[in-house]
């Protein structure tokens, strides 16, 4: 029985909350409105995979006149 008291005192707690709330908007009834539903979700297709792009190797380049260390040192 303690549980079921307790039940009925947090009703009419309620009860008074809203009954001063009505009071404060000046007695209009406070009706809530569901929210509008939400427009459904439109997925775009996935977009054609772009080519997969391969870089060229190129050819190395051939040196001449010997080593960079030569080069460098100004004896290529």
């Amino acid at each position: 029985m303690k549980e079921q008291s307790h039940k009925n005192e947090m009703g009419a707690a309620l009860r008074g909350d809203f009954e001063r709330l009505r009071a404060r908007r000046g007695g209009e009834t406070a009706a809530i409105e569901p929210a509008a539903p939400s427009p459904p979700l439109v997925t775009q297709p996935d977009p054609a995979p772009e080519p997969e792009i391969v870089p060229e190797l190129a050819a190395p380049a051939v040196e001449s006149g010997g080593s960079w260390l030569e080069r460098l040192r100004g004896r290529g």
